[in-house]
């Protein structure tokens, strides 16, 4: 199997996180076919050991290969066959590692590698489940990489320091009494205490700290009825996860102010923690040195508030992580978009690139 059939191939079949069993299928298959001996780990993911050097570590290379729950609109002839999508470009990130995972094998690339095939990715932290299984591994270093159309095809970019923001999940409940609209003293309206935290919120500033965001709140049972819940969803960015608990302290003050006032009760609960993802300085240096020697573009890019969960990855090994431009014409679609899709000719060039990088960093070191 070549990349790109690989590509569509999971492109049409596009699985949520830690529900990845039929690309987890796919991959094993088109690994053994190629002499190796994959590992299942963290339920749906695949860690690939290539080792030359029993005493030396291992260079990981990351892909993750979770979907989203969007209903594609590409028209595509390798369309996904589901309600689901490789919207982030998963189905990309899994063909170009597979592809450098083939020529390590054929070119004889000696050194010690670890392939991994992530799980979950877009949520549950799929990152942090692959670590716990990896403890047998010495690792030198880990490098990942992102498609995007913000850069055309042919740029990569990234920043040595913090290149993804941490990104945290944020559930807030607040808890009233229903009641009757004809009595409604005697109830205590949760929908009005979310609305003065609402007020509150919206005029405090985070900036210094980072972004505090909101894009779901829902409550209530009926239209006669006093709210007796009322829950909010949103999510905190910044640069570090101290900062973000800090953010965190800071609304639980706003929504006690809110219940003192009409007498509700709140929690304020976390979903998926990613911490920050941080390029370490000497890997972006030496991937900077070695782009601008090849016929790609380097640019150094801003942190983005983007959460990824490489960034568990970061905490753990020297790490690289780099932006790939995708676009080949001036029109931006955009991530967790229905309409992106990444032209299958980035793979082979893509490939060549992470390939000739670890070639280089191997015969220098």
């Amino acid at each position: 199997m070549n990349a790109i059939e690989l590509r569509h191939l999971i492109h049409e079949n596009p699985e949520l996180a830690f529900e990845e069993y039929k690309t987890q299928e796919l991959i094993e298959k088109a690994t053994k076919e190629i002499g190796l001996n994959p590992l299942k780990v963290a339920k749906t993911g695949l860690i690939v050991p290539i080792e030359n050097y029993p005493e030396k570590p291992y260079l990981v290379l990351r892909a993750d290969m979770d979907a989203l729950p969007i209903k594609e609109k590409t028209g595509w002839k390798y369309a996904s066959k589901n309600d689901y999508m490789h919207a982030c470009g998963h189905d990309v990130h899994v063909s170009i590692m597979y592809e450098v995972m083939k020529k390590v094998v054929t070119e004889r690339l000696k050194d010690n590698f670890l392939f991994i095939f992530q799980p979950a990715e877009e949520s549950g932290g799929g990152a942090s489940h692959v670590l716990e299984s990896m403890k047998e591994f010495r690792v030198k270093g880990a490098i990942a990489m992102h498609v995007t159309d913000e850069y055309r095809f042919g740029t990569v970019a990234t920043k040595s320091g913090i290149l993804f923001a941490s990104a945290t999940e944020i559930n807030l409940v607040f808890k009233g009494r229903a009641a009757h609209i004809a009595a409604y003293k005697e109830g205590i309206d949760a929908l009005k205490t979310a609305n003065i935290f609402l007020e509150k919120f919206y005029g405090t500033s985070f900036e210094a700290s980072g972004l505090v965001g909101i894009g779901k709140a829902y409550g209530g049972n009926a239209r006669n009825i006093v709210a007796d819940t009322f829950i909010i969803e949103g999510t905190i960015r910044s640069d570090s996860l101290d900062k973000s608990k800090n953010m965190i302290s800071k609304l639980s003050s706003l929504a006690q102010e809110a219940c003192k006032k009409t007498g509700a009760d709140f929690s304020l609960t976390t979903g998926s923690i990613y911490p920050q993802v941080e390029v370490d300085h000497d890997m972006f240096k030496s991937f900077e040195t070695f782009v601008k020697k090849s016929k790609f573009k380097f640019e150094t890019c801003d942190m983005k508030y983007t959460g990824e969960d490489f960034g568990f990855f970061t905490l753990v090994y020297p790490s690289l992580m780099f932006w790939a431009g995708t676009r080949m014409s001036d029109e931006k679609i955009g991530l967790h978009n229905p309409l992106f899709l990444p032209e299958d000719r980035i793979i082979p060039e893509l490939s060549q690139l992470i390939f000739s990088y670890i070639h280089s960093i191997i015969t220098t070191s």
